[in-house]
């Protein structure tokens, strides 16, 4: 999901201005306020909770869920403090429908959860292009993050961190870019007792087809693990592989604004069956 988010925030003007779409145009600085906000349908049918932003990551509930389907927003504000460098703002929350099988009744039953998951704070820095490159480098902390474990609900600050470094590039018609990323996550302390989700690593390219001024053909791939997760010390899993292939497409409805569809689909076991995502794009 986040690939889509730092790679189209860019396209957008530069899709609708009336300059001819060049490597200098395609990547000049987006001065000013600019919003995202995204919706996303996931749906599973492994045991595992998720987490969608920054990235896609495995949660630590230990309830073994049946089936799950999560409709999710995330609203991202991102402000210019200088020509380089820019400050983001992330919140999302989500309802859960999960399903499990019961073990005393042996039925199948259903939680529904309606919840705010988390809010982030970070930074992009944009640096010179290298030939037809720009680097970025994006730097993110979870401020405050709310996530259950056996039917405890608690909030935690600042025990994540994600770290992400692309280069994105331009050969006509095509936008493409390559990334790779860590995200860090601190023990977190429950009733049941310290729960360790593991870290992520990460890596993975887009391309962004351009079929006319306004409208892009976008594709995708990613491939993440995750590391061991443990509880009070014991190994409940294995490193994870995340593998996920993303398709979509980005209409410019105006200089200002444009909206975006795709989807992503999971290519293990551990990864989410399938999510769907519409993005709108709005500058101030």
């Amino acid at each position: 999901m986040k690939k889509l988010f730092f790679t189209l925030l860019f396209l957008t003007n530069s899709l609708l201005a009336s300059d001819e779409l060049n490597i200098d145009n395609l990547f000049k600085k987006q001065i000013g306020l600019r919003s995202i906000t995204s919706f996303s349908l996931l749906s599973t049918g492994n045991a595992n909770t998720y987490s969608l932003y920054p990235n896609i990551s495995i949660g630590g509930d230990t309830t073994l869920w049946s089936d799950t389907k999560q409709l999710s927003l995330n609203q991202t504000f991102i402000y210019t403090l200088m020509p380089k460098f820019d400050i983001l703002v992330s919140g999302s929350g989500s309802y859960a429908r999960k399903e499990y099988k019961a073990f005393l009744s042996n039925n199948y039953t259903n939680e529904n959860d309606f919840s705010f998951n988390s809010l982030w704070l970070g930074f992009i820095y944009t640096g010179k292009s290298i030939a037809d490159f720009v680097p970025q480098i994006t730097f993110q902390t979870a401020i405050l993050q709310r996530e259950s474990s056996a039917a405890e609900d608690k909030s935690f600050y600042l025990k994540s961190q994600s770290l992400q470094a692309t280069l994105r590039g331009y050969s006509d018609p095509v936008v493409y870019s390559i990334y790779g990323g860590f995200g860090y996550n601190a023990k977190r302390k429950f009733k049941i007792g310290k729960i360790d989700y593991g870290h992520s690593m990460y890596v993975g390219g887009d391309l962004s087809i351009i079929l006319s001024p306004k409208i892009t053909l976008d594709l995708g791939a990613e491939q993440r693990f995750q590391t061991k997760q443990r509880i009070n010390r014991n190994q409940t899993s294995n490193i994870r592989s995340i593998p996920t292939l993303s398709v979509g497409s980005t209409y410019s409805l105006n200089q200002d604004t444009a909206i975006s569809v795709n989807a992503n689909f999971g290519g293990s076991s551990a990864a989410p069956d399938a999510i769907f995502g519409l993005t709108l794009w709005k500058k101030f």
